[in-house]
């Protein structure tokens, strides 16, 4: 998977062609999956550029979604183009939020124990459990360090270079 970068944000990946016409399976990394749907522009990076996608419609089949593109009309075509290739938004189509945070905003980010002032690292990504997300933070010896985001109680403070927890290691 792909790191984003500042100007646009990963949310989906194509997956195998469904069908003779071109239409392909959208694996979305948005939830719920569904919200793929809002956004309007949809890129592919090619090389170090970003490409725009002219897509005719996202529908839901059964438990997938599906992507049909204008440019790509055949099963040839979605296979060898587009099979595998992640999806990217221009991260101004997000919405501002308050008091909740993207992904693509905590990586990075220094996590400090609070009570000692200790850093801990960087936090390198997050994961989903099920019941909340995890920070996976890298310390300087670049072991892992997993903790679970939980506003209040763990992570006490965000701000826009540190992450501060109550969290002994």
């Amino acid at each position: 998977m792909t790191y984003q970068d500042d100007d646009f944000i990963l949310v989906g990946n194509f997956g195998r062609p469904i069908g003779l016409k071109g239409s392909i399976k959208l694996n979305s990394f948005t939830r719920p999956p569904e919200n793929i749907k809002s956004y309007n522009s949809f890129f592919m990076k090619e090389g170090y550029e970003f490409v725009k996608l002219e897509v005719k419609k996202i529908t839901t089949s059964s438990k997938n979604l599906i992507i049909f593109l204008n440019n790509c009309d055949s099963l040839d075509e979605a296979e060898k183009t587009y099979k595998g290739r992640e999806i990217f938004i221009p991260k101004s189509e997000l919405p501002e939020t308050q008091d909740k945070f993207y992904w693509n905003d905590l990586i990075g980010l220094e996590v400090i124990i609070h009570s000692s002032k200790k850093t801990l690292g960087r936090v390198h990504s997050l994961m989903e459990t099920g019941s909340n997300d995890v920070l996976i933070i890298k310390n300087p010896n670049q072991e892992d360090i997993l903790i679970p985001f939980i506003m209040k109680q763990v992570i006490l403070e965000v701000t826009e270079k540190s992450i501060y927890v109550d969290w002994e290691v």
